[in-house]
């Protein structure tokens, strides 16, 4: 005898709810990825003339933004899908694979992507913030935010 298991459909949040979490993965974010950004500093050894890695700045500035429309995205699906943790996941997933595209770009051909001399570890640190912050989203908008 087999069994079937299904998955009930996540609950719909509120509004204020999917802003309280977007908060809380912004502000997440941007710590783990600063921490990210000091210790990658310290291994990668970026080359001067790399921007993102030139300072905190870029980092803080490209999660916050990032992150933001995250939230957006999450409150449209919040708000249409029958099953938005399920949707977010898929739509989440598909857009950390699709960030990572630039990062990969300028190890192969750095001259698209004109933000100074990308080395190997440079770039890898760059990714991780992608994966970081994907996991903190995800964590807050499908765990965090559906807990009473």
């Amino acid at each position: 005898m087999t069994s079937v298991m299904t998955s009930q459909p996540s609950a719909r949040l509120s509004t204020q709810r999917v802003l309280q979490a977007g908060g809380v993965a912004i502000v997440g974010s941007v710590i783990a990825n600063l921490i990210v950004y000091w210790i990658g500093r310290m291994l990668a050894q970026p080359p001067v003339d790399f921007q993102p890695l030139a300072s905190p700045v870029p980092t803080i500035v490209f999660t916050v933004l990032f992150l933001a429309i995250a939230t957006g995205v999450y409150a449209w699906i919040n708000a249409k899908a029958s099953d938005p943790v399920r949707m977010w996941t898929i739509v989440a997933s598909v857009a950390l694979i699709l960030s990572l595209i630039p990062n990969v770009l300028l190890l192969i051909n750095p001259a698209l992507i004109p933000i100074g001399t990308p080395n190997v570890p440079a770039v890898l640190v760059l990714m991780v913030m992608h994966v970081v912050a994907y996991g903190i989203a995800m964590w807050v908008f499908t765990k965090w935010a559906h807990q009473q």
